[in-house]
């Protein structure tokens, strides 16, 4: 009895002991950037990733912000409204966000990725792809694409643009509000890839969106494109 008495001490401090990361800091909108969530690592220092939220707000993604810190990565958590947002200063806008975030302590050197999702996909799209210079890869989780219809006659032009690294994860099954359907995606996927762009569209056939969560979430779907996730940041936060 002594021995197992031991042994759940022994087994409790080391729970304890385990790395624990900081509290979320909150950061309201200023002249240095938009709103913003920092959640550090549990090692206090990670390279950075950016998280743009669906429409539905950062509170909605927080969860998924924590799982990526808990990765290793000093996690900026944004607002999807404020990337794709109708005055057009999101790519602005996200700069701001991504110099503000290398500048953090608890941030270590080196460009940054960028996970968007839903309308904050969109926004990644627009605007993450175009900065190489401090962006590294952009993984998109069913990412809105409606807009881009009215703004662009040619999604092979739009895809032309893109100058970084990008990993979509689209369900087949996504018809919500028609913002961000399969074949918009493909077509975009599909100009990348004559251009010689590094575009990797993954589709999940019986996915609706919103699959890594809520009322359309399906285990095998979420758990597939989140260890794709961990692995293209693995590979391009590495560089």
């Amino acid at each position: 009895m002594p021995t197992i008495k031991r042994l759940a001490v022994s087994l409790a401090l080391s729970v304890l002991a385990m790395p624990v990361g900081a509290a979320p800091i909150k950061t309201p909108a200023d002249a240095n950037g938009p709103a913003q969530t920092e959640i550090p690592p549990p090692s206090g220092k990670g390279r950075v990733v950016i998280v743009v939220s669906g429409a539905l707000g950062p509170d909605y993604n927080e969860d998924y912000a924590e799982r990526v810190a808990k990765l290793g990565y000093d996690t900026i958590l944004l607002k999807g409204d404020d990337i794709l947002s109708p005055d057009k200063q999101g790519g602005a806008r996200l700069q701001q966000a991504i110099a503000r975030a290398q500048g953090s302590s608890n941030a270590l050197p080196g460009k940054v990725a960028v996970i968007g999702i839903s309308k904050g996909g969109g926004g990644a799209l627009t605007y993450a792809t175009k900065l190489p210079d401090a962006v590294s890869v952009v993984v998109v989780y069913y990412p809105g694409t409606a807009f881009l219809l009215k703004l662009h006659a040619n999604l092979k032009s739009f895809a032309g643009t893109f100058k970084v690294p990008v990993l979509a994860l689209q369900g087949a099954k996504d018809t919500y509000k028609n913002c961000c359907l399969l074949s918009t995606i493909q077509t975009i996927a599909s100009g990348a890839k004559e251009l010689g762009l590094p575009f990797d569209l993954v589709v999940y056939p019986n996915a609706n969106h919103g699959f890594i969560k809520g009322a359309n979430y399906r285990a095998a779907d979420a758990d597939d494109a989140w260890k794709r996730t961990t692995e293209a940041l693995k590979q391009h936060l590495s560089e």
